[in-house]
């Protein structure tokens, strides 16, 4: 038997933790998981007490400062193998040279990390795992990509009690569910065209677990924690109809909770709407990304129109349906103007839940790459600030306007009459107030659009701002001390 930690700086409970946790209990392996809330030394020590073999980090661009680091700190304090997976490790593999990880793994992780605890709980050499990159003697071996899992079904459910049964502030009245992998479309900014990449000639990319499988696990978790809302954690939730029609029927008879979900807007159509509006779509996400058509569709390579868009729109007031728009202000070559359009397009369209994040350049990505090549980027990517919501890594003589538009966003899409106002105000040097402004704003939206309690969005925010909107990368030799 091998024990693993997966330790993590942000109060959130991961899907993919809760898969590779499942996977490896079920292997018969012993897990538990770590948050930071008191501080690196007892997030140290609590680690420490539970004796791992391998210690487990599942990274972002940005947050894997802090779990470099962190996993700096516990070696020097005690003999650990640690593990670094998830998608900055899988774009950007050469994390593998710092001396805090010992192993990455690039892609779905669910058999590497079996098959790595069953080596090191039989004492056999590890170093010919597929998917993973291993340091050995002074030198890195890095194996091939395996094959795709294609039969998801085959997968235990996720193993949801490795947070909600250690940490209270976790045991949320929402519960995320995953029903397909793989996204077919190849936006610009987006990991999926890279992963796409990554995985050709491995198999279909684009899998489905099948609609009774999905219903049973909600079933199954709602009577368990009581769940008051569904949101069903997939990039497009209505690529099949068929599939989908199957499943909002079975949801409709067995589940009958709020459901959330994510669209695209050129993938939407009357009868795709309806069946959503059956099965009790509560609120329905999709992306608008920019308000400017042609940065839209050439730049980001979305593929969706301002027609689709409105179309859509169109749909969801017709069926009572909220929604949420996810935008983005600092675009490559974006101007001023063309910023505060996606700005007025979300006012326009009278958008419920907006939401707008700064452009950053992933690790990867084809955008990320043109940045870089373009000498377009102020620093590198790997050392940007660890959220999107702060400040722009892309050289623009607006840059500060920028960062200030979408710290003022929601209140222009919620009030247009203000928009005259920001329009003036984003010329101001940035400052805590807008900080403070966007943060009560992200916090009214998220209430509203994903219909958790105030509690849990107190309690869970809380936690997270200090780390993820105000965290800066510390010095490694003053972390934990």
């Amino acid at each position: 038997m091998t024990r693993v930690a997966f330790v993590q700086n942000l109060a959130y409970d991961y899907l993919g933790v809760m898969y590779l946790s499942a996977v490896l209990k079920r292997a018969g392996h012993e897990v538990d998981a770590f948050i930071l809330e008191r501080g690196e030394r007892a997030l140290a020590h609590a680690v420490s007490d539970f004796r791992p073999d391998l210690v487990a980090f599942s990274c972002t661009t940005g947050i894997h400062h802090w779990a470099l680091d962190f996993a700096g700190y516990l070696k020097r304090q005690q003999s650990v193998t640690t593990i670094f997976g998830g998608p900055h490790p899988t774009f950007f593999p050469e994390i593998i040279e710092h001396p805090s990880v010992d192993i990455i793994c690039r892609g779905e992780g669910e058999e590497a990390i079996v098959e790595i605890a069953d080596k090191l709980g039989a004492r056999r050499p590890l170093t010919d795992t597929l998917n993973c990159f291993f340091k050995l003697n002074g030198h890195i071996v890095r194996n091939d990509i395996r094959p795709l899992i294609q039969d998801l079904d085959s997968l235990p459910n996720p193993d949801r009690t490795v947070y909600r049964e250690k940490f209270p502030f976790l045991q949320k009245s929402q519960g995320n569910f995953m029903a397909r992998r793989g996204c077919p479309f190849r936006c610009s900014f987006c990991f999926n065209h890279a992963l796409q990449k990554l995985y050709r000639g491995m198999g279909p990319f684009v899998r489905f677990r099948t609609p009774e499988r999905v219903v049973a696990e909600i079933a199954e978790v709602s009577a368990r924690w009581n769940l008051r809302t569904v949101y069903m954690q997939v990039d497009t939730f209505i690529l099949n109809k068929s599939w989908l029609k199957e499943f909002t029927k079975l949801y409709r008879e067995r589940i009958g909770l709020p459901l959330l979900c994510l669209v695209r807007a050129d993938q939407t159509d009357e009868e795709t709407i309806a069946a959503l509006k059956y099965a009790g779509a509560k609120n329905i996400f999709f992306g608008i990304e920019s308000g400017d058509e042609s940065l839209r569709n050439d730049v980001l390579k979305k593929g969706v129109t301002d027609e689709d868009i409105r179309r859509t729109v169109g749909l969801l007031r017709k069926h009572g349906i909220p929604f949420r728009t996810y935008n983005m202000v600092g675009l490559p070559g974006e101007t001023l103007p063309q910023a505060l359009k996606t700005l007025k397009l979300n006012a326009e369209l009278r958008t419920d839940f907006p939401w707008c994040a700064i452009f950053h350049p992933f690790p990867g990505t084809e955008l990320g790459k043109f940045v870089e090549q373009s000498n377009l980027l102020t620093r590198s990517p790997e050392d940007a600030h660890p959220s999107f919501f702060k400040e722009s890594v892309l050289r623009s003589e607006h840059s500060n306007e920028i960062a200030n538009l979408q710290k003022l966003f929601y209140y222009g899409v919620q009030f247009p009459r203000l928009i005259p106002l920001i329009t003036r105000a984003i010329h101001l040097p940035p400052n805590p107030v807008f900080d403070l402004l966007f943060l009560v704003g992200y916090a009214i939206s998220l209430y509203r659009s994903e219909n958790l309690t105030l509690r849990e969005i107190v309690s869970i925010g809380m936690r997270n701002v200090r780390q993820f909107f105000y965290g800066k990368r510390p010095p490694a030799q003053n972390t934990a001390s």
